[in-house]
C-alpha cells in the first residue's frame, strides 16, 4: 500500500477527533476549518518524520496545536482561550481517550450526547450556544439576557457536569477534567 493511501486512511480515522480537538480550543468554525486543513497539509509534508511506533492521533493533534498557537499569536481574540494549562489538560484527557480500549469515537459521542441530555436546561442551552452554534460566550450571554459572568459560570458548571458524567461512563478516567 502506498504512503499516500495509508495517510488518507489514518486521516479519515482521526478526522472527527481532530475536528473536535480544534473546535474545543478555537470556538470558531472558520478557524477550525483553516487549522484542520493546515494540519493535514503539514502532516503530509512531515510524514517522513512521523515515528510509526507511536500513535498517529496525538502526533496530528500536536501539529494542530502548533497551528492554533500560531493563530493565537496573530489573533488577539483567541489568546484568551489558549492558556498553556488549558492545552495541557485537553491533551491529557485526549491521551486518556486514545488509550481507552474497545470503544470508538462514535461510542464516545453517544455517551456525550447522553450526558448532555442529563444537564439542566440552562446548562444545555449554554453548551448549545457556545459549542454547537459557535457563539462567543459574551454574545451568547447577551442572547439569553444573562451577564457575562453568570453565563461563564453556567458554562463552566455544565462542562464540570459533563466531565463527571463522562467519567461514570469510563470515557474519562482521570480527575483533572479538561474543563477549565
Amino acid at each position: 500500500m502506498r504512503a499516500e493511501d495509508l495517510f488518507n486512511i489514518l486521516v479519515r480515522q482521526h478526522a472527527e477527533m481532530l475536528t473536535a480537538y480544534i473546535y474545543s480550543i478555537a470556538f470558531d468554525r472558520t478557524t477550525v476549518d483553516d487549522v484542520f486543513q493546515e494540519t493535514i497539509i503539514t502532516a503530509w509534508k512531515r510524514l517522513d518524520s512521523f515515528d510509526h511506533e507511536r500513535p498517529f492521533g496525538p502526533w496530528l493533534r500536536g501539529i494542530a496545536r502548533n497551528h492554533i498557537l500560531s493563530t493565537a499569536r496573530t489573533n488577539r481574540r483567541y489568546r484568551a482561550h489558549l492558556t498553556e494549562l488549558q492545552q495541557i489538560r485537553i491533551d491529557e484527557q485526549l491521551d486518556r481517550v486514545d488509550q481507552s480500549a474497545g470503544d470508538s469515537f462514535a461510542d464516545r459521542l453517544t455517551a456525550l450526547r447522553d450526558c448532555l441530555t442529563r444537564l439542566h436546561t440552562d446548562a444545555q442551552e449554554a453548551v448549545d450556544l457556545v459549542y454547537v452554534r459557535g457563539m462567543e460566550p459574551s454574545v451568547a450571554a447577551k442572547a439569553i439576557g444573562a451577564s457575562d459572568e453568570t453565563f461563564r459560570k453556567r458554562l463552566y458548571r455544565a462542562r464540570l457536569s459533563l466531565a463527571e458524567c463522562l467519567k461514570t461512563k469510563s470515557v474519562f478516567n482521570g480527575s483533572s477534567g479538561a474543563v477549565a
